[in-house]
């Protein structure tokens, strides 16, 4: 094994973590007092820049997706990253540090278990997906069954609104979620579940096909939503989920050089701009005229609102009341009586649950399932992702966030292992506007104050959202490392003090 030397020990700062480049490998060095780790430079799962991330406890975190990391071996303790990071032999020698740039070889698997029971994932996306590596990573042996009605399946939906339609991105380049040597070794069932029976670990799919289960974790995910309006199955119509649907959109734009999207929900705002990257005409119509508004307040709702009309995006404040056309769509009608030209339209009114098979397990008013505080709703089946409501400090709470969906598919899998985890973790998600990464941290329906630092033209800025002087929430952008630490630290209560504080420690870095 070849060793280079790379720097003198006491030139590397304490837990910051440190690129260099080792023959043709870059890698970070952590150094954390006399002992220094070294780690792929980059995040497994998009590539994010490790010496931007932050060094809480013994985690590494990124700063882009937040995946976590444990310090002691690179173990993947977090998603979003669906792998464990490649260590490297380090030696310290006379007072320098040496690396190898050969990776070290993967820890083994914890043994198998005795018994292999059969576990059916049910859905493909980020829950599931997360659920399968999971148990694979932690020795799981035994049969595992995938049920997904997409052949296609599993990949990464976020690209669909983010980087497909600006062009940045090919669709037959949407990223796969999990690697073949992990989906290899699973039985894949391509169909759509008509029933589940909870009692007979029974579920029943489209065509009569049974597939018994001991343990179920089911991650349907949601169903995108038009308005209930005369004229939502014109042709020229559509809704925004897979990756077919993305398909057959983004081929009608191509021809039309126009759509008009009805709401301006996460999803539709990130379609707006990513159409205009390309030059595509975009119309928003809504009820509430500033985008985010409810999740983050009138100021920055105006921020996205100034954002996107300055990038060419016009808006149309009132509710649609019926599409128009002969065949297909030509107009949308709003209450006020005003027409709105329209030759293709996008439906971003929100989503439901994917529960509708569900018979014989008691679901919420929104066609949730209310999980216990392990994910379970009955012996053996457990919940992940868009369909979960959860038990919270706050009461029950559903919240469709990507990373979300990771961490409670991870957790689940975890627990159908018998480890009993709680899911109690800081809810966490990302929105792309021409080219700036805005982040949102924790979960704040309502606050009673509110304190805006930074610069929202620059877009380097971080709001807190506070209730009785604890951080409930954070809106940032364009300070990743930062906000990679306060995922860690709002674990615990924090003081709107603390986080200034911490704002304060990591601008002066």
């Amino acid at each position: 094994m070849s060793y280079q030397t790379v720097v003198e020990l006491k030139s590397l700062a304490q837990r910051k973590p440190t690129k260099f480049t080792v023959g043709d490998t870059d890698v970070v060095l952590i150094r954390d007092d006399e002992r220094v780790q070294a780690f792929q430079a980059k995040c497994p799962h998009a590539g994010a820049p490790l010496e931007q991330g932050a060094v809480c406890g013994d985690k590494l975190i990124c700063p882009w997706h937040k995946a976590v990391f444990q310090l002691q071996d690179g173990q993947m303790c977090e998603p979003l990253a669906l792998a464990n990071l490649k260590r490297y032999p380090v030696r310290i020698e006379q007072g320098k540090v040496l690396v190898s740039p050969q990776a070290m070889s993967p820890a083994s698997a914890p043994s198998a278990q005795d018994e292999t029971p059969v576990c059916v994932i049910l859905g493909s996306g980020a829950a599931g997906s997360a659920a399968i590596w999971t148990l694979r990573d932690a020795g799981f042996s035994g049969h595992i069954v995938l049920i997904e009605r997409e052949s296609a399946a599993p990949y990464d939906r976020t690209a669909l609104s983010k980087f497909v339609p600006s062009g940045k991105m090919a669709i037959e380049d949407v990223p796969k979620l999990l690697k073949q040597d992990v989906l290899g070794t699973v039985e894949r069932i391509q169909g759509d579940v008509e029933q589940l029976k909870a009692l007979e670990q029974t579920l029943i799919l489209k065509g009569g096909q049974q597939v018994k289960f001991d343990q179920l974790l089911i991650a349907s995910g949601s169903v995108p939503q038009a308005l209930d309006i005369p004229g939502k199955d014109l042709n020229g119509v559509h809704l925004l989920r897979s990756l077919n649907q993305a398909d057959e959109l983004l081929k009608e734009v191509d021809k039309t050089e126009q759509l008009v999207i009805i709401g301006n929900s996460f999803i539709g705002m990130e379609m707006a701009g990513s159409l205009r990257n390309r030059d595509v005409d975009v119309t928003v119509i809504a009820r509430h005229p500033l985008p985010f508004a409810q999740q983050f307040g009138e100021e920055i709702g105006r921020h996205f609102y100034d954002l996107h009309r300055s990038n060419g995006v016009k808006f149309v404040e009132g509710d649609p009341v019926a599409l128009e056309g002969e065949g297909k769509v030509n107009a949308v009608r709003l209450k006020s009586g005003k027409k709105v030209d329209a030759s293709l339209v996008l439906f971003g009114t929100g989503v439901v649950p994917a529960t509708t098979f569900i018979h014989d397990l008691p679901l919420e008013e929104d066609g949730s399932l209310l999980t216990d505080s392990q994910l379970r709703v009955a012996d053996n089946i457990w919940v992940a992702g868009d369909i979960a409501s959860y038990p919270s400090v706050q009461g029950p709470q559903r919240i469709e966030h990507y990373r979300v969906a990771h961490q409670q598919g991870r957790i689940a899998a975890l627990n159908m292992l018998g480890k009993q985890i709680l899911y109690d973790r800081v809810p966490f998600f990302w929105t792309a506007h021409y080219g700036t990464r805005y982040e949102y941290l924790g979960h704040a329906e309502e606050w009673d104050d509110y304190r805006l630092l930074g610069s929202l033209q620059n877009k380097q800025f971080i709001a807190f959202y506070c209730q009785e002087g604890m951080i409930a929430a954070v809106c940032s952008a364009g300070l990743y490392t930062l906000t990679a630490a306060l995922v860690q630290e709002m674990q615990q209560p924090m003081t709107l003090a603390q986080g200034i504080a911490l704002y304060e420690a990591y601008s002066a870095a």
